[in-house]
């Protein structure tokens, strides 16, 4: 369902891809493995986040699977880090599967450096998205 909504200014989110979005496939994400970082203050998950196979954030030894194309309104606005931890919701999000994402970018859409874990993602065998160097 697409919504308009009114506002007043205020966060907007640029994309981080460089050339196309390929192979886009829907992933459940787990509400509660995010925080503010990949959620802004509408509830929309930000373009960009890089996710592993069953909708995780990518954790230790884990190949980045896709990574999200466009803002997804996923919760209400104005969310936490207590409320996204105690959300039990697995909402599907379209991902590309094969994409390059200007590190610089993504990082500035995210508000944080990349972990060690995301960056090594990229760089595991199986993933097919790739992360520039700036």
């Amino acid at each position: 369902m697409i919504t308009v909504e009114k506002t007043a200014g205020g966060q907007a989110h640029t994309s981080p891809f460089i050339g196309p979005t390929n192979h886009p496939v829907s992933v459940k994400v787990d509400v509660s493995d995010l925080t503010t970082y990949e959620v802004d203050t509408y509830g929309h998950l930000k373009p960009g986040v890089p996710l592993d196979k069953n909708g995780n954030t990518i954790g230790s030894g884990v190949p980045v699977y896709g990574c999200v194309i466009e803002a997804t309104k996923i919760v209400a606005a104005n969310p936490t880090n207590t409320t996204l931890g105690a959300d039990t919701s697995a909402l599907p999000v379209v991902v590309a599967t094969h994409c390059v994402v200007n590190r610089d970018i993504l990082e500035d859409v995210l508000g944080r450096a990349l972990t060690a874990d995301e960056i090594a993602g990229f760089d595991l065998a199986g993933s097919h998205c790739v992360l520039s160097r700036t």
